[in-house]
């Protein structure tokens, strides 16, 4: 008897689930379903008819796999979402995948939200249903459109190639123009190019230039370094974007060197002397300039010189805040971000 009460309660609850997810505004336009709220309405490809469900929000709609919430689990897969400014979206798993301008001239990204845990309950695979839903986001997000017939620019405000043109523009001019170090500085430039100048050669066949979308949020940095087959992926210059403008993040020089490493991390290594050198490994925050720290450590011998090994995982204003480690400590973040992503540069001499 205890056990069929408990089927039963589990039938209602699975029910009453059912019921809270069924937000759904859906019309049909030909034999596609039409998803809308008070924003934008998105095509639903036919062939998830009876697999999904979704909870409808004034600016966006959240994609839910129907096996999964039948099993007791969450079950959604992702949201998309439209807004008017980048910092009301910027932060968290959140990618941009192109623009919506409607005929009132307002600009809205559209962009994927992702979940931060399992949605699918723990210890096994992703079922094959909620994951053929997870990888058609991106042609639903694509599919959306304004309620007066509005098309989202696929890729818009998130190709390279669209968004630094200027910028890459400044930077051959700075360099075919030899500005000196007090310049370069004025300008926010590496004063690494001054060195390049006084090399052999054409400067702009050994500076190069890549997009690369650093912090993933689906918006690509301009990404400046250094080219050839000598090169370790060494980064001069930085550029990202603020409010859907161009904005400068760092610069690099040679005791104080900029690379990428895998997983959207930005690694930078320095040397104050023959005793003292280190790393200290950032995120580039979403819709900022800012670098988020996230671990650092040095050989420092000037401070100790029996044990010259340090790790930090906080700041303190500017200042990290250092602790003695075992040198095996060190060696483990050693070994690890002293792999450098290796970037493809395009030399600069390229450009059109």
């Amino acid at each position: 008897m205890k056990k069929l009460i408990y089927v039963f309660s589990l039938i209602a609850a699975i029910a009453i689930l059912l019921v809270a997810c069924k937000e759904t505004k859906t019309t049909t336009e030909g034999s596609a379903p039409i998803l809308s709220n008070s924003m934008f309405k998105v095509e639903m490809p036919s062939k998830f008819d009876g697999l999904y469900d979704t909870k409808v929000k004034d600016n966006g709609i959240d994609f839910y796999d129907l096996e999964c919430i039948s099993e007791g689990n969450p079950g959604w897969a992702f949201g998309v979402y439209v807004y008017n400014k980048p910092s009301d979206w910027a932060g968290g798993p959140i990618e941009k995948v192109g623009e919506l301008t409607l005929k009132d001239g307002k600009i809205y990204d559209v962009v994927i939200v992702y979940p931060t845990e399992t949605q699918f309950g723990l210890d096994r695979p992703m079922p094959e249903k909620y994951k053929n839903l997870y990888e058609a986001r991106f042609d639903i997000a694509n599919a959306v459109y304004g309620l007066n017939g509005e098309k989202v620019a696929v890729g818009q405000g998130t190709k390279g190639d669209q968004l630094y043109k200027n910028e890459l523009q400044n930077i051959i001019t700075a360099i075919g123009e030899k500005w000196d170090a007090n310049k370069l500085e004025e300008e926010n430039l590496s004063t690494m190019y001054v060195v390049i100048n006084d090399g052999n050669g054409n400067a702009l066949d050994k500076v190069g230039y890549a997009y690369k979308d650093l912090n993933i949020d689906g918006i690509e940095e301009l990404v400046i370094g250094e080219t050839g087959s000598n090169s370790d992926g060494v980064i001069y210059d930085i550029y990202t974007m603020v409010d859907r403008k161009p904005q400068h993040v760092i610069s690099g020089w040679d005791r104080n060197r900029y690379y990428s490493y895998e997983g959207g991390l930005i690694v930078n290594d320095y040397s104050n002397g023959a005793n003292e050198s280190g790393t200290n490994v950032y995120s580039l925050t979403t819709n900022s300039t800012e670098l988020f720290p996230q671990v650092a450590y040095k050989y420092d011998g000037y401070t100790d010189e029996k044990n010259p090994w340090y790790i930090a995982y906080n700041k303190k204003g500017e200042d990290w805040e250092f602790e003695s480690v075992s040198e095996q400590q060190y060696n483990e973040l050693y070994n690890r971000f002293s792999k450098h992503e290796k970037i493809n540069f395009k030399s600069l001499s390229t450009v059109k």
